[in-house]
């Protein structure tokens, strides 16, 4: 059988004859993207090969999900493996009280003739919501003696963990499992302090870009290979992060995790097959906990792994990690919140009344369905401006090198350059050059051109470099018209206009690096609340954390569902005229 090499992480297997290069990568663990599912139809699963036998031989690309392997084979997953991935926040957070926390008690020994029991007494000493599993029982008089009864007892929550002579740090874990990405924080879980981050993207990519994909891989797929997959990647992680704070795994006591709600179900073990037919819904919505055992994560066995809830089948455990890091004055004044990522979710508040709603608005802001789209690695185009003077294109791309493609933040740059050129009109059509400004046709008339058979616009004057297709215009409209009616419905929900918002607040990668001017110039975000958009980063990622450390955080997010009013947008009277009704781009001033 043919054996293959992935050199970045210099993994070997062999594999049978004609297996797809695809599935022995999905076999291998690798984190590999395949937006269509491996199906063949967006060709973004490129890797490069070179043959094991042929030592100087020339690297070359290949489709993996085409690629039928029949010799030994080197494979680079380059540059699959070098998004940059956002793992910062803007919140700052304050422990009340510690979900970990360590208590120096003398245990009394039991005198002769009384019938204490070694749990009674520890628990007389601890406090009496002290709860002793019994796996620690059943050591427990041995430990104890161990200790000459006078030691430092570590307990997460109220469950006692561990006992040690003395005290010893302890860590907590917190994770944001996306639909594109992970992101996990190892804690100290008495001063807060980040000691490590570590991110990876999500091997479940491997299988589709969108949470409709992997449902459906799911629902065929008895082994549960996504959900052993994504706790061996939170496994890795956890690995990285002790590493690289040089600790033990086994100093680890507790992990919260958010993610939506499809990531949430894969991650528990849940089918998701719920997601995929009407009325939507999520099967599990409560808090779970699992052992360390049962989640694969090798932290201390007598911990726990704590999988914060969801709100709806679209709006999940991410979005309660967003609203966990917002100081609690956040909706004192009309707020909304919008979080895009693969899936668009939304939350529209004021007082104690929040909104929440989700759009199927992330794959094209993403580079799913978008020719040359591709996320924020380098090569990636990430920003685009006009030259104030002399009206040329200005590129940005990661890493200073020649473009090789766009992400989501370029792509809406890109689009509101050309509606300022007149080079595109507000119904989204690429305009014939007769119909530009003679300034802007001579700049930019022969960027205009037909590839097999489509019209597009090339980036560069190279005229085999990236471009942007008239379909890749169409994919942007649909996503922003469906982000722009959700603000709409809730806002009508809510019986305020879009002006009354005094504050939009963008969470995750996305909206980090959207220009603001260029979101509300292609009608992402109405043009009213320019001026009020604050990027809040890694928000879900700071939500996770501060559940991770604090009790009475841990405990609010059981009952922020509770206090939400889901708006199921396919059930508004109003909602398909108003996504039809946002698909055109507003009428931009040229420049």
């Amino acid at each position: 059988m043919p054996q293959i090499t992935i050199t970045e992480q210099k993994k070997m297997q062999k594999v049978p004859e004609g297996t797809t290069l695809m599935d022995a990568l999905r076999t291998m663990g690798a984190a590999i993207d395949a937006p269509c599912g491996g199906r063949g139809q967006c060709g973004k699963c490129q890797v490069l090969i070179q043959e094991q036998n042929a030592p100087g031989s020339e690297w070359k690309t290949v489709t993996a999900c085409q690629y039928p392997i029949l010799k030994d084979l080197f494979v680079s997953l380059t540059p699959a493996g070098q998004n940059l991935i956002l793992e910062t926040g803007s919140s700052s957070i304050r422990i009340l009280e510690p979900v970990v926390r360590g208590i120096l008690a003398k245990i009394p020994r039991c005198p002769i003739g009384e019938a204490s029991s070694d749990c009674r007494r520890v628990i007389h000493a601890l406090g009496p919501n002290t709860v002793i599993p019994l796996s620690v029982s059943k050591n427990l008089l041995s430990r104890l003696e161990a200790i000459k009864y006078d030691g430092y007892f570590i307990l997460c929550e109220n469950t006692l963990a561990d006992i040690r002579p003395e005290p010893v740090p302890h860590y907590v874990l917190a994770y944001d499992i996306g639909t594109t990405t992970v992101v996990s924080y190892l804690l100290d879980a008495e001063t807060g302090q980040t000691l490590a981050v570590s991110s990876t993207l999500n091997p479940q990519t491997a299988y589709g870009a969108d949470v409709i994909s992997r449902s459906e891989y799911a629902e065929k797929d008895p082994d549960q290979t996504l959900t052993k997959i994504i706790r061996s990647a939170l496994n890795e992680l956890a690995v990285k992060n002790a590493g690289k704070a040089g600790i033990s795994l086994q100093d680890i006591y507790f992990a919260a995790i958010v993610g939506n709600t499809c990531m949430h179900h894969l991650y528990l073990g849940v089918s998701p097959s719920s997601l995929l037919r009407a009325p939507y819904n999520a099967t599990v919505d409560q808090m779970q906990y699992l052992t360390p055992s049962e989640s694969g994560l090798r932290i201390h066995p007598e911990g726990k792994v704590c999988v914060l809830p969801v709100i709806a089948g679209y709006v999940g455990a991410d979005t309660i990690g967003v609203l966990l890091s917002l100081p609690k004055d956040t909706f004192a004044r009309l707020t909304l919140m919008l979080d895009i990522g693969t899936n668009g979710e939304l939350v529209l508040g004021q007082g104690s009344r929040l909104l929440t709603c989700s759009t199927a608005a992330g794959p094209a802001f993403e580079g799913a369905k978008i020719t040359y789209g591709m996320r924020g690695a380098p090569g990636a185009v990430d920003h685009v401006s006009l030259h104030p003077e002399q009206k040329r294109l200005l590129l940005s791309v990661i890493g200073d090198t020649a473009p090789a493609g766009i992400c989501g933040s370029g792509l809406i740059d890109l689009i509101f350059c050309l509606l300022k050129l007149g080079i595109l009109s507000s119904k989204g059509r690429l305009l014939s050059p007769d119909r530009w400004r003679s300034e802007v046709r001579r700049l930019y008339e022969h960027r205009l051109i037909r590839r097999d058979g489509i019209l597009v616009f090339l980036l560069t004057d190279d005229p085999k470099g990236v471009c942007l297709t008239q379909k890749d215009i169409r994919e942007v409209q649909l996503a922003k018209a469906s982000i722009a009616a959700g603000i709409r419905i809730l806002c009508e929900q809510m019986n305020v206009s879009v002006s009354d918002i005094r504050s939009v607040l963008l969470a995750g990668a996305f909206g980090s690096f959207m220009s603001p001017e260029s979101a509300c110039g292609i009608g992402l975000i109405p043009d009213v609340l320019s001026t009020r958009i604050h990027a809040i980063g890694n928000a879900a990622g700071e939500g996770a954390k501060a559940a991770a450390l604090d009790r009475t955080v841990l405990a609010r997010s059981q009952t922020l569902p509770e206090t939400m009013e889901f708006v199921e947008l396919a059930a508004s009277a109003h909602f398909q005229d108003t996504y039809l009704g946002m698909l055109d781009f507003p009428e931009v001033p040229r420049s």
